[in-house]
């Protein structure tokens, strides 16, 4: 499980079909590397993936060409593309944000996104039903008094 709350930010790079390496530049690596452990969780973009080998900078994951499809991973991997990190939680440890499993179910696109006083507004698309039912639309926050 995880909270959602980004960590750090690092860059993914391709080894082979199975295994990507995470890196974080120097200043950041100890937030994800300080207690993990091979075989321990850590969401990448929001998608859960097993390390496999610890670096002092990073870490190597398993991932499956599905997992490179169905998320922004594979995109990722085209350019340099900088990803969000977070290791899973802990028990006992302190909860800040909301529980995310961090299992990808679709993807989806950010339409507009737009600044106002105190957040942002954004609007996103998704390619399937399976997905779009639960985004939740305007309308329905307004009548619920949350905008």
């Amino acid at each position: 499980m995880f909270t959602g709350l980004v960590q750090a930010v690092g860059k993914l790079e391709r080894i082979d079909n199975e295994h990507v390496r995470i890196l974080c530049d120097q200043s950041q690596a100890h937030l994800i590397t300080t207690g993990l452990e091979i075989g321990d969780s850590v969401a990448v973009d929001g998608i859960c993936l097993t390390a496999t080998e610890l670096m002092p900078l990073g870490f190597v994951a398993a991932v499956s060409p599905e997992t490179l499809i169905r998320s922004t991973l594979g995109e990722s991997l085209q350019g340099s593309k900088a990803v969000n990190l977070e290791t899973s939680l802990r028990v006992g440890g302190k909860l800040g944000g909301h529980f995310v499993t961090g299992h990808v179910d679709g993807i989806g696109k950010l339409k507009t996104s737009a600044r106002s006083a105190s957040s942002w507004e954004m609007t996103f698309t998704a390619q399937s039903d399976r997905v779009s039912r639960y985004i939740c639309a305007r309308a329905v926050l307004r009548s619920m008094g949350l905008v």
